[in-house]
């Protein structure tokens, strides 16, 4: 159950009664789940197998809601949610300081689950695979309150790219606004500068 903005243009709020059942439920539909997911990879795992679609690890992220995201989704309040989301982009900034190579295996583990990190084609390289710039899935449940272009402003104050929703980051495509922001910053493990040409 959802209710739109006032303002057109962002995602819906949560409906506050089903947030409060959701919360209650969450405790034993999400162990569940986990424990299923973890099945898949240990039956894939012993059957040797290469599947190229696997179980989105980040979904359960983005279905937990904690007490401070109870909070943020019943206030409403546009303010907090600017908040919310300017404190998150340094968060995102120290797990982009973690990755130790572009791929699955180079990204921190809480990084992939929590905040969905991948990799977007870096701007101004033309191997850009071997420079690809760190990027995230941000959720809307991070910005709602106080919508998609208030969250793109406060991002590109802080020096992120913003990714066009549709856009390719690593195997996954862009989402829409209502789902998610696509935002990316250079690998600060490698120098993304343009090569100048000249000796």
């Amino acid at each position: 159950m959802v209710h739109r903005q006032d303002k057109g243009g962002g995602p819906a709020y949560l409906s506050r009664t089903w947030l409060l059942v959701w919360f209650v439920l969450q405790w034993l539909v999400l162990p569940v789940a986990v424990a299923l997911v973890v099945l898949w990879y240990v039956c894939a795992f012993l059957a040797n197998a290469f599947v190229d679609s696997t179980p989105r690890i980040d979904y359960l992220g983005y279905i937990y809601v904690g007490p401070r995201r109870l909070a943020r989704e019943w206030s409403r309040d546009p303010a907090r949610w600017e908040e919310h989301f300017r404190a998150l982009l340094p968060k995102l900034r120290a797990e982009a300081a973690k990755v130790s190579s572009p791929g699955r295996a180079g990204y921190p583990l809480r990084a992939r689950i929590k905040y969905s990190i991948t990799h977007a084609r870096a701007e101004h390289e033309e191997r850009s695979d071997f420079f690809a710039d760190v990027a995230f899935i941000v959720f809307a449940h991070h910005y709602r309150g106080c919508g998609p272009e208030a969250a793109r402003r406060i991002a590109r104050a802080d020096g992120w790219r913003i990714l066009a929703p549709g856009g390719q980051m690593a195997k996954n495509m862009v989402p829409d606004d209502d789902q998610g922001l696509g935002l990316a910053i250079p690998n600060p493990r490698h120098n993304s500068t343009p090569p100048s040409g000249r000796p």
